[in-house]
């Protein structure tokens, strides 16, 4: 079964949610009351690849307090675990990889090192995807509705699940326009969750066209779900 589902970490207040994009982020100011938090110049960039294996596998959430030193010209240095949320499941790692891909801001005042030093806490979370808040509209009988059927090629298959060796698929809900391209793409469920096959179906989905011919007006902004099956063998 194909559960509905949203993957993603936040970093601060922010959710950065998988399918490829990194969002720069407000990181959380609450991190280590010893010290303080970061000013960024450069964000760091979170990726879904970034989530722990392990976490990935037992399905928890989790965080961890990163400290480090700044650079002159703001590079994370020196950079230490402070904590980690449950432990040993790599949040810890991996919040250090996220976080020193950023740059801080260094103010231009001779500060020494010690009062460059800073804390950050970094979330990631499994989320549930909320309810929608209406029903929405269906459009009818979509598999019989293609122009250019949506086709997978080999390159379709994320790399991350070629290299666990991952079966699984996705299902994906787009709404119908006028032109009969698929509009406003989401991932609902993707199985096993974060391995990519979400974003892989997406892409898929968006190559194909619904016959303009077949679609009344009345049934643009409808909705229609497409489950893409990935097997590695």
């Amino acid at each position: 079964m194909i559960l509905p589902t949203r993957f993603g970490f936040a970093l601060g207040a922010l959710m950065i949610v998988s399918g490829g994009v990194a969002l720069p982020s407000a990181l959380a100011q609450d991190a280590d009351q010893a010290l303080p938090p970061p000013r960024w110049s450069v964000p760091p960039q979170a990726f879904v690849d970034d989530f722990p294996e392990a976490a990935l596998q037992a399905d928890v959430s989790g965080s961890a307090v990163i400290a480090c030193d700044a650079t002159p010209d703001g590079s994370p240095v020196n950079c230490e675990i402070r904590s980690e949320t449950p432990p040993g499941m790599g949040f810890g790692q991996a919040a250090l990889g996220i976080v020193q891909r950023g740059r801080v801001v260094v103010s231009d005042d001779g500060a020494d090192a010690a009062s460059r030093r800073f804390a950050v806490r970094v979330p990631f979370n499994l989320a549930a995807e909320p309810p929608p808040q209406e029903p929405a509209r269906t459009f009818a009988n979509v598999e019989a509705r293609w122009l250019t059927p949506p086709r997978p090629t080999a390159s379709d298959y994320p790399q991350r699940a070629v290299d666990r060796g991952l079966s699984g698929g996705a299902a994906v809900r787009c709404e119908v326009a006028l032109s009969g391209k698929p509009t406003n793409c989401v991932v609902i469920g993707e199985v096993p969750r974060g391995s990519g096959f979400g974003e892989a179906a997406v892409k898929i989905v968006l190559r194909g066209r619904l016959d303009p011919a077949t679609i009344k007006p009345e049934e643009v902004g409808t909705t229609f779900v497409v489950t893409v099956p990935f097997s590695i063998h």
